[in-house]
């Protein structure tokens, strides 16, 4: 059995206790601390949990036993932490989105591309049976456009507010990452209209995006995103050169493949009918205790990535 890599959990927010419980469901990290600022969040986290708790992460990448860090902050704090804990020689998984200084992502982003830690961002989605089914099929098709539509239900109060990172901009994170990994190309241009006060009133959140993406090489993908529309529901397009995948509402997954310049010919059915389920955090984490401890690279998200989505 693999050993689990000793690690830490740096901010116990809703988010944190989904990496604690991955971790006690997958045993791919071995918990040493919790970490928060706030007393009240950690006395709760750690009582739930039964781990240490500390107020100062410092004192955790101080600790040569620990390996790894999930930094669950809030978005401010994410990139000065992250630094610290590469200048501290420790690998990484930083939840979405990676920050909000864009120079200092670019720089941690080229710092981890240089450097022998594994770092991850936390875009889970990648580890859904679903999409990674359709990014399968997607690497056999050439991609040159892609559609996502997401329209989901209204978000918790703690989202209602004109952060650049709430409203819908907190699903936005993911579904940018999803259209980048599935094209398989870094995004040359992004031009987006952006709404709010649709569906709430006065609170100045986003609740509709529509966006355009483009590629490069005449590819690109449209996001349209929304809170208010539960009814609609979800649905991904991917249009390619060698072949054509859709996800509808309810997970209905098919696609077809045909030789180049031959869409009105012979087509080969995709095959969806083995598509993996379980939990996405406790793949991704048993995913960064592979690449640690063996050097396999998996297909999570990295800080460049990262950077791509913000």
């Amino acid at each position: 059995m693999m050993q689990a890599v000793t690690s830490a959990i740096i901010g116990c927010g809703p988010r944190g206790n989904s990496h604690a419980g991955a971790a006690r469901a997958g045993g791919a990290l071995t918990l040493k601390y919790l970490c928060d600022v706030r007393r009240d969040r950690l006395d709760q986290a750690v009582a739930e949990w039964e781990v240490p708790g500390v107020e100062d992460y410092r004192r955790i990448l101080d600790d040569p036993e620990v390996e790894a860090v999930n930094i669950v902050t809030d978005v401010d704090h994410h990139l000065p932490i992250v630094r610290d804990a590469l200048d501290a020689g420790k690998h990484v998984i930083c939840e979405k989105p990676f920050g909000h200084d864009i120079t200092l992502a670019r720089e941690l982003a080229a710092l981890a591309a240089r450097s022998k830690n594994v770092t991850y961002i936390s875009f889970q989605l990648r580890f859904s049976g679903k999409y990674a089914a359709m990014k399968d099929a997607a690497e056999t098709i050439d991609p040159v456009q892609i559609f996502l539509g997401r329209s989901r239900g209204m978000m918790r109060d703690c989202y209602l507010n004109p952060s650049p990172f709430c409203g819908i901009m907190d699903v936005c994170a993911h579904d940018f990452d999803l259209v980048c990994w599935l094209m398989g190309r870094t995004p040359q241009a992004v031009t987006a209209v952006v709404r709010r006060n649709t569906f709430t009133r006065d609170t100045g959140a986003t609740d509709t995006i529509s966006a355009l993406i483009d590629f490069g090489d005449n590819r690109g993908a449209s996001v349209l995103l929304t809170i208010g529309a539960p009814e609609i529901g979800e649905k991904c397009d991917v249009t390619g050169a060698l072949g054509n995948i859709r996800v509808e509402k309810g997970g209905l997954q098919a696609g077809v493949r045909f030789e180049r310049y031959q869409s009105n010919g012979e087509k080969e059915a995709l095959d969806f009918s083995n598509i993996q389920g379980g939990n996405m955090d406790v793949a991704l984490q048993r995913a960064f205790q592979t690449e640690i401890r063996t050097g396999e690279p998996s297909r999570a998200a990295r800080f460049s990535d990262g950077l791509n989505s913000l």
